[in-house]
């Protein structure tokens, strides 16, 4: 842990992110463990970076304790598809990875993204591994990270939609972690001894304080409540053609919910 840190100003998560070893923590052990259907602590929310959320059941919380029983662990799991775009083929293999493994629905949620839910530990890396054989992944789908980005979301509402999308595809890749964490502990790609030699150009040892959503929309609609989101692109369409962006900031990054005094930066 740095020297040239204040510690004591920064919450657990802060300091769990910068010991982390780039995103890596223990997850390689917890997922070897085969004592519990949890994963360590500290994973719990270094997964998160990967796309990952423990969750457990507790509707039958209190039987399990009966039985002096752990609870019923599992895991969400969203998916990273800068504005909803999938073929009809993916949209199959997901349908089929969530009967294989978890609870038999997929979910699609406000930011354009699929999500599993009951995953179990012991098939978490099978269920990735085979998003990731589809050509999707659940890199940053959560975590202090940008996330899924949003765009304008039926083509046929407008001409611009492929050029929409394709821009939300490129920010998303442009702001992803640089880290290999996630395809050495899923993939099962060469691991890095030492990440010492590893740099996060754009987020740092620590990553954000916060969540970050960014979304692109195509005027008159607002299908993606741009003004909610901390980046929002507003097409300035000219001579059927897009010409520029206005944008907007804020989202959860530029106001305190229940703060009255505005901060200085």
């Amino acid at each position: 842990m740095s020297d040239t840190i204040n510690w004591k100003e920064l919450s657990e998560v802060e300091k769990l992110k910068y010991d982390s070893n780039y995103l890596r923590g223990t997850l390689v052990e917890s997922l070897a463990n085969p004592i519990t259907g949890a994963i360590a602590d500290g994973d719990t929310q270094i997964s998160k970076f990967h796309g990952i959320y423990q969750q457990w059941d507790r509707d039958i919380d209190k039987e399990r304790k009966h039985q002096k029983l752990e609870p019923a662990f599992s895991f969400l799991i969203r998916l990273r598809m800068p504005g909803g775009k999938f073929t009809p083929e993916q949209w199959l293999k997901m349908d089929a990875i969530s009967e294989k493994y978890a609870n038999h629905t997929l979910k699609l949620t406000t930011r354009q993204t699929f999500q599993l839910h009951g995953v179990l530990k012991k098939n978490l890396k099978n269920t990735i591994r085979e998003m990731n054989d589809s050509l999707l992944d659940t890199i940053a789908a959560c975590g202090d990270v940008n996330r899924n980005v949003m765009s304008h979301a039926n083509p046929a509402e407008s001409p611009f939609y492929a050029e929409v999308i394709d821009s939300a595809q490129k920010i998303s890749e442009h702001l992803l972690p640089k880290t290999k964490a996630y395809h050495e502990i899923w993939l099962d790609k060469k691991l890095v001894a030492d990440s010492k030699t590893e740099v996060e150009p754009l987020y740092g040892n620590r990553y954000l304080p916060r969540k970050f959503k960014i979304a692109i929309v195509v005027p008159p609609n607002n299908d993606c409540d741009v003004f909610s989101q901390d980046l929002g692109f507003i097409a300035i369409v000219k001579n059927k053609k897009i010409v520029s962006y206005n944008v907007v900031v804020g989202g959860g990054l530029g106001s305190t919910f229940g703060e009255t005094k505005s901060s200085e930066s």
